[in-house]
């Protein structure tokens, strides 16, 4: 129905969310334990690893969840509609289900007709997925680096 374009609907907002997430995974998790490992409370290791990736996820979550609502709502629309040209010759476009014109729209629209709560629309459910991915993937690399320098 959409044609071999419809393969690449939404990729825009997915890179720009794998970007951002990346970013910040790694950033505050290097940050943070470096400043955990500067207090008495913590030492190299599992519990300072599991630490460190909680708070490194739930800052993704925080930076990442207002793209991923945006490209929720950009992939959800439905593409225009061309219709076969009329008596006049001329093509007939109809909008069909499509609200934004591209996420920068989205992001203004869903701003300024729902607030900027609604950008973390399923926040919490974001976090449940992503706190334990990095931590499964912080204790990975730290055991590895351990094992094998």
């Amino acid at each position: 129905e959409e044609g071999v374009m419809g393969l690449w609907k939404g990729v825009g907002p997915t890179v720009g969310r794998a970007t951002i997430l990346a970013a910040v995974e790694l950033a505050t998790y290097d940050e943070v334990k470096g400043r955990l490992l500067t207090t008495q409370y913590f030492e190299e290791g599992f519990v300072c690893t599991t630490v460190t990736s909680i708070i490194s996820g739930f800052c993704c979550t925080v930076a990442s969840s207002p793209l991923d609502v945006v490209k929720s709502r950009m992939m959800g629309q439905r593409p225009p509609v061309v219709l076969p040209p009329d008596g006049s010759g001329r093509s007939v476009v109809v909008e069909g289900g499509q609200l934004y014109r591209g996420m920068m729209d989205c992001l203004v629209k869903s701003i300024r007709n729902e607030g900027i709560s609604s950008l973390y629309n399923g926040f919490w459910p974001n976090v449940g997925r992503v706190v334990p991915h990095v931590v499964i993937a912080f204790t990975v690399m730290e055991n590895l680096k351990l094992h094998f320098g």
